[in-house]
């Protein structure tokens, strides 16, 4: 290598889902660059592609790879990605070679076992980033030699960071290892997420076709790792208990005629006698509007890295109570932003959701609050400077 500038080559896998907060936040990270030499390798041509290109070149690679929640098990698919994986390993090489780049960046596991092994035979630093806590059932030797073969193990928070460490003791503690650890908090933009004034507010209710009692909103897509099976059987009868009028809508990927689990939350919601309370809305690209519009947003997920719905809504000026998954506590309590109750406890879910809708003070200080907290942790400029920092130490310091 020649160029002692940062040359950035970001690799990013997608799933092809419409609510992917993960692509999000690398966009912004990407854009918040924009003085830094960069290329983006993704392994889907469509709208968010489309967005990445206004920031940097875009090369396009096949990826065999599943969501976490695919089945990947058949031998078939096993060979397909062993295969895809040494292909995206020599084009990574080559690339790194053909554009003197110094940084590569992947943006979870997947991106950086097609990439990390051509990236370090052509010299260059690796930053693997992961975006959510380990998985339940996890590989922790592979994750621990993801942290050998890396030069950061960068995350999203300071519990993140804790998590981790905890997660892949002993090797965590090899100080040579251990200082491979760093965070980045991610970025919301504050020109799309921004609260509104009451007219507008009310004015977004009609538009979204929301009714006139109160209305909680859960974003994300429809799988098991965002629990929503759990929580509409768990929650949602007590909650119907104590405030009938309140309605939940949740605003993700569903599609129950293709997904079983969709299918199941959907039979819950009919066998429980609630479908007057819950309202399946599917996708929406007009998510911050949701986040304005309603009383609460809630979040039940299994794990989180930092909740991409929380930040955002945050920023939107939105009352939100989330169970205790990685980074709620930092954030929401350690900010006064938000209402933290324990994972699995859906019975003070409701309890919490049900006084907090009849606690418009209480409502309106949370919404204050959360803008302010955005603003100070997840600014744009700030994070940019901070991802400047951290590419140029790993080209400008020992290897």
């Amino acid at each position: 290598m020649t160029n002692s500038a940062p040359r950035v080559l970001f690799v990013i896998h997608q799933i092809g889902s419409g609510a992917d907060g993960g692509i999000r936040s690398i966009g912004e990270m990407i854009r918040a660059v924009p003085d830094l030499e960069k290329w983006v390798v993704t392994n889907i041509d469509g709208a968010v592609t489309d967005g990445l290109r206004g920031s940097a070149p875009v090369l396009i690679w096949d990826m065999t790879e599943a969501g976490y929640n695919q089945a990947r098990s058949r031998l078939g698919y096993r060979f397909g990605q062993v295969r895809s994986r040494v292909r995206n390993n020599v084009r990574a090489w080559r690339t790194m070679r053909r554009f003197d780049i110094t940084v590569l960046h992947a943006n979870d596991h997947r991106a950086f076992w097609n990439t990390v092994f051509g990236a370090r035979l052509a010299g260059a630093k690796v930053i693997l980033n992961v975006r959510d806590t380990m998985r339940e059932g996890s590989n922790v030797s592979q994750w621990r030699r993801a942290l050998e073969w890396c030069d950061r193990f960068l995350l999203l928070s300071h519990e993140m960071v804790e998590s981790w460490r905890r997660d892949l003791a002993p090797a965590s503690e090899r100080p040579a290892l251990k200082r491979k650890f760093a965070f980045l908090y991610s970025i919301v933009d504050r020109t799309r997420y921004f609260p509104v004034d009451a007219e507008r507010r009310t004015a977004l209710r009609t538009e979204l076709g929301i009714g006139e009692g109160p209305a909680l909103a859960y974003v994300g897509r429809f799988d098991e790792k965002k629990d929503q099976l759990a929580l509409i059987r768990g929650m949602l009868p007590l909650l119907a208990a104590t405030r009938p009028d309140a309605t939940l809508y949740f605003v993700g990927d569903f599609e129950p005629a293709h997904d079983p689990y969709a299918a199941a939350c959907a039979a819950a919601v009919q066998e429980l006698g609630l479908a007057e309370r819950v309202c399946f809305m599917g996708y929406s690209a007009r998510t911050a509007d949701w986040y304005r519009a309603v009383d609460i947003v809630l979040l039940a997920s299994r794990r989180e890295g930092l909740a991409r719905c929380m930040i955002e809504s945050l920023a939107c000026g939105a009352a939100f109570v989330g169970t205790a998954v990685c980074s709620a506590r930092e954030i929401l309590e350690g900010h006064d932003c938000g209402i933290v109750v324990p994972r699995d406890d859906y019975a003070l879910v409701a309890t919490t959701c049900a006084n907090l809708l009849g606690d418009a003070a209480q409502r309106d200080r949370l919404a204050a609050a959360g803008p302010q907290v955005v603003a100070d942790l997840f600014d744009a400029n700030r994070q940019g400077e901070a991802y400047r920092v951290l590419v140029s130490d790993l080209v400008t310091g020992p290897r």
